[in-house]
């Protein structure tokens, strides 16, 4: 199976928990698992097929260099998919100055989900920093004019690409990437530059193809939550074949947290760390998607999305 049909595979998984999402489907009893150790972490096997050489003639291509600077980042952005899934997007793919990296990894095909993203973290050499930057140079992403064009296809979400390098910020935003099989709208030539792009990506996922160090891949321990709250409506639930689990609130009112939201209306969004999310983590693992949330005589759904290194460095 080609890296560009897996990474199709997983977009399809995706939309698939977003159905089940809104229509509160059953178990599909269908998991998509990761080889990892017994502490949690899982090694990237490294392939004995030839990878792009971490040597090169060339200069380095200069990026920022802190740890919470972002080098290059992937992201899905609109779409029509349910709004608690819209709170709680994650890039799929960022790499930070330092050399760490954080992608979403496998997605459980179970209803109800967690309630957290499976992110999964580790740290890359520099030599492997330049490989990925010089594969996206390669790919025409270090340019912000390109026509990927629009297939006739609707309600499928944008691929964002963000790449700092050079002393320049590239942004590249693709319509329905990986799902344009078939459809009608492009030319040739952004056929060939969205396969170009869409396979770039999927290497993206465990980075084996840019490099043959060791990568080792470990839950990512975020140090800050974001969490979106509005009063749970059990009518909404009368009819649906699995009901909602509940677990209490440890901490203060989600009401008076955090400010309202103007879009989507009727949420209030709120940050947790510190003490407080030291009091929350252990509820965290049993919480599902549904979960609902009691606060005294108060009933909560709540949707979480960690926060990345630089998004956590905002108080």
């Amino acid at each position: 199976m080609t890296r560009r049909n897996t990474q199709r595979i997983h977009r399809l998984a995706f939309l698939a928990v977003c159905v089940l999402t809104v229509l509160g489907a059953a178990t599909l009893g269908v998991s998509c698992g990761a080889s990892t150790q017994g502490d949690g972490k899982k090694t990237t096997t490294v392939p004995t097929t030839e990878t792009p050489s971490t040597s090169s003639s060339l200069p380095p291509i200069s990026h920022p260099t802190g740890a919470t600077e972002v080098v290059m980042r992937v992201s899905l952005s609109a779409g029509f998919v349910p709004v608690q899934v819209t709170l709680t997007r994650v890039p799929s793919f960022s790499l930070y100055g330092d050399g760490t990296v954080i992608v979403t990894g496998p997605i459980v095909l179970i209803y109800p989900g967690p309630a957290l993203p499976n992110l999964q973290a580790a740290r890359i050499s520099e030599d492997t920093v330049q490989v990925v930057l010089r594969e996206a140079q390669k790919v025409g992403l270090f340019a912000n004019d390109i026509d990927y064009g629009q297939p006739n296809i609707t309600d499928l979400a944008n691929t964002v690409i963000e790449i700092r390098a050079g002393g320049t910020t590239y942004h590249t935003s693709i319509y329905a990437l990986g799902m344009e099989e078939g459809a009608s709208g492009l030319t040739p030539e952004q056929q060939q530059a969205r396969a170009a792009v869409d396979d770039f990506v999927a290497k993206l996922s465990d980075l084996s193809a840019f490099t043959r160090e060791q990568i080792t891949w470990s839950p990512y321990e975020f140090q800050a939550l974001e969490v979106h709250a509005t009063p749970f409506d059990p009518e909404a639930w009368a009819n649906a074949e699995i009901q909602p689990d509940l677990l209490r609130w440890p901490l203060e009112d989600p009401e008076v947290l955090g400010k309202p939201t103007d879009e989507p209306e009727g949420f209030r969004s709120f940050v947790v760390r510190g003490e407080d999310l030291a009091k929350l983590r252990p509820l965290l693992s049993e919480a599902t998607q549904i979960t609902v949330w009691q606060w005294n005589d108060k009933q909560y759904n709540l949707y979480f999305r960690p926060l990345l290194p630089d998004e956590s460095a905002t108080p």
